[in-house]
């Protein structure tokens, strides 16, 4: 049987409600929950935990935010933010710039650190010190080690190659954590999933007003 929209809306307010621990999201976001509307607050902060800085400064949770952008977290930080129709989560110790290429997708280069985000349909690109991956509509994480990047493709397509030796690529077509890689200038090779969940990935896809595709067509594993 097709899922409604009133079922749509139903599960989603009750898949956020159970994961709102894991971001701490407060007040006004129980409030507009309540009311049954889509918790989205376009291009702006949901979550910031320890010491957070956007383009140099610190900011606080509902401000606005607008491209071209660098976050960057200090120890035991954390931030989660949205901008359009894009979400990001941000671990401590990382650095991440944001640019919009003209309101066709998004540029995210990951210098440093560790970063789980959902896009929208569209072109986007990711970028770490070894790897590039081009997507769209998709969920994916990345963490950046010294010699190697880890990505995961949660959900979508991916074009993923190494950084500088664009000889190494494969194109990914994921709908639940089947494919992680490490990415190196010599090689690309599985990995196993690690470092993030189905529970946040579905509260970044609550930010701007979706969930992602294993919630309406689960596939049986859970992370």
């Amino acid at each position: 049987m097709p899922t409604t929209d009133a079922t749509r809306r139903r599960l989603l307010k009750t898949l956020i409600t159970s994961s709102m621990g894991i971001l701490g999201l407060g007040g006004a976001i129980r409030q507009v929950l309540a009311t049954g509307n889509s918790p989205r607050l376009a291009n702006g902060i949901h979550r910031i935990e320890g010491e957070v800085r956007f383009n140099g400064k610190p900011r606080q949770v509902g401000d606005l935010l607008t491209t071209p952008l660098e976050v960057v977290t200090g120890e035991r930080s954390l931030a989660a933010f949205s901008l359009g129709r894009n979400a990001y989560l941000i671990r401590a110790n990382s650095r991440i710039s944001l640019a919009d290429t003209d309101g066709k997708g998004a540029d995210v280069w990951v210098e440093v650190g560790k970063l789980l985000s959902v896009f929208e349909k569209g072109e986007a690109r990711l970028m770490t010190p070894t790897a590039i991956a081009g997507i769209r509509g998709t969920g994916i994480y990345v963490e950046v080690e010294p010699e190697r990047s880890y990505v995961c493709l949660c959900y979508g397509t991916a074009e993923l190659a190494a950084a500088h030796n664009r000889t190494l690529h494969e194109t990914l077509n994921t709908r639940h954590h089947e494919s992680p890689r490490y990415v190196s200038s010599r090689a690309i090779v599985p990995a196993p999933m690690q470092n993030h969940t189905d529970a946040e990935l579905t509260l970044l896809e609550s930010l701007v007003g979706r969930m992602p595709p294993f919630v309406l067509a689960p596939s049986g594993n859970r992370y």
